[in-house]
């Protein structure tokens, strides 16, 4: 078996193991959702949550079951759906940017810039650092991308690179 091959920065490939992780999450999510349709599970599933340590106490823990339990399962069905489709396009995203693509790195800018008023307006709602930890990390991950096309574009017009190539291969 032979290791993994990098194409592109190092930051690319962090980049992608993020968004490839979220995809998992997101799979998982909606699996979850699609198994919790009827509603003797997710009084089932509430009753278990409700037994967790970590569910004594924490407001949104118990926000998110009473929340669960008055949701009917069309609704619960829909959230699968659309977790699904965030999980593709982070796979997606994860794809491309592993293979150093441009069209991922701009797909990843306009996604992640269109999430970023969404994560200030949760912050206006509701502060956590947890949110501005995610804010930060969006923000940081727009800005590398952009400077590396920025840097690519560059390139092109010097005559340093070919239209449509791959950056040049690098070892993970």
């Amino acid at each position: 078996m032979h290791a993994p091959h990098l194409h592109g920065p190092r930051t690319l490939a962090l980049i992608a193991a993020f968004k490839f992780v979220k995809s998992a999450f997101l799979v998982v999510l909606a699996i979850l959702l699609f198994r919790l349709r009827h509603p003797e599970a997710i009084e089932a599933f509430a009753h278990w949550l409700g037994t967790l340590q970590i569910a004594t106490g924490h407001e949104f823990v118990e926000r998110a079951i009473r929340w669960l339990v008055g949701v009917d399962e069309r609704t619960i069905a829909l959230f699968g759906a659309i977790a699904l489709v965030y999980a593709t396009l982070y796979l997606i995203e994860g794809y491309g940017l592993w293979e150093n693509r441009d069209w991922a790195k701009y797909m990843t800018v306009i996604s992640t810039c269109l999430f970023i008023p969404v994560e200030l307006w949760e912050m206006y709602r509701h502060f956590t650092p947890m949110k501005v930890v995610a804010l930060v990390v969006n923000i940081l991950i727009v800005a590398y991308l952009v400077w590396l096309l920025r840097q690519e574009l560059v390139a092109l017009r010097q005559g340093r690179a070919n239209p449509g190539a791959r950056s040049p291969t690098i070892d993970a």
